[in-house]
């Protein structure tokens, strides 16, 4: 008997707590409308987004580095990435096809990713492409996903773990084939087999991905 008092009791409370609500959500309900909106249209800094790569972002991603090599420098330095792609991994687009347009850059999670239209024809044909090299023609998308790491002074690797032609994912199998004709010169045996080599300036100790920017750290002598 008590505990249905107290059921019902707790019922009449919620109920008369609902009317005051009703009653007086005109002063009220405008000001939760307008928080909630506000939040929501309030662009985030720190959202991923794609970056062209141009020569004035290598310029800037050149005097970031610069800045690392100072006595009194910072310890560190954030660029975007579509800057520091195209300071460094430019090339990458480039060796894969010499006539690749349209290059961008993202920096999402801890992955650096890069884009660029490019002449399926320099792919490497059946031998890289395997079937997919007879149903894709003249000049699609190449994305591809990786992890930029210093090896040491001067050398770093671009680690490709994913790689979508108009947005076809390749297996997995296929990127050490597909990137292995990309910068032989510097490739030992250092370099992951899905990596790509890289030549970096000697003052980069580290680099870091992540909130839609890149960190460069300095060599610490």
């Amino acid at each position: 008997m008590f505990g249905c008092l107290g059921r019902l009791g707790c019922l009449m409370v919620i109920v008369l707590a609902a009317a005051v609500g009703w009653l007086t959500q005109d002063s009220w309900l405008p000001k939760v409308k307008a928080r909630v909106m506000s939040s929501e249209s309030r662009p985030t800094a720190s959202a991923a987004k794609w970056e062209p790569l141009t020569p004035a972002g290598a310029d800037r991603a050149r005097a970031a580095v610069a800045k690392l090599s100072q006595k009194n420098g910072p310890v560190y330095v954030n660029i975007g990435a579509g800057d520091l792609a195209a300071f460094v991994l430019d090339s990458i687009l480039h060796g894969f096809s010499p006539a690749a347009s349209n290059a961008e850059a993202m920096a999402r999670d801890d992955h650096l990713y890069l884009r660029a239209q490019v002449s399926v024809a320099d792919l490497g044909g059946p031998k890289t492409l395997g079937p997919l090299s007879g149903m894709l023609e003249g000049k699609q998308e190449l994305a591809l996903r990786g992890r930029f790491e210093i090896l040491r002074p001067g050398h770093a690797q671009f680690r490709v773990d994913e790689v979508s032609l108009k947005e076809l994912k390749l297996p997995s199998a296929m990127i050490p084939g597909l990137v292995a004709r990309i910068g032989t010169s510097a490739r030992d045996s250092t370099v992951a087999d899905n990596a790509i080599p890289v030549r970096v300036p000697a003052e980069l100790a580290d680099l870091r991905v992540g909130k839609g920017r890149v960190t460069l750290y300095k060599a610490v002598p």
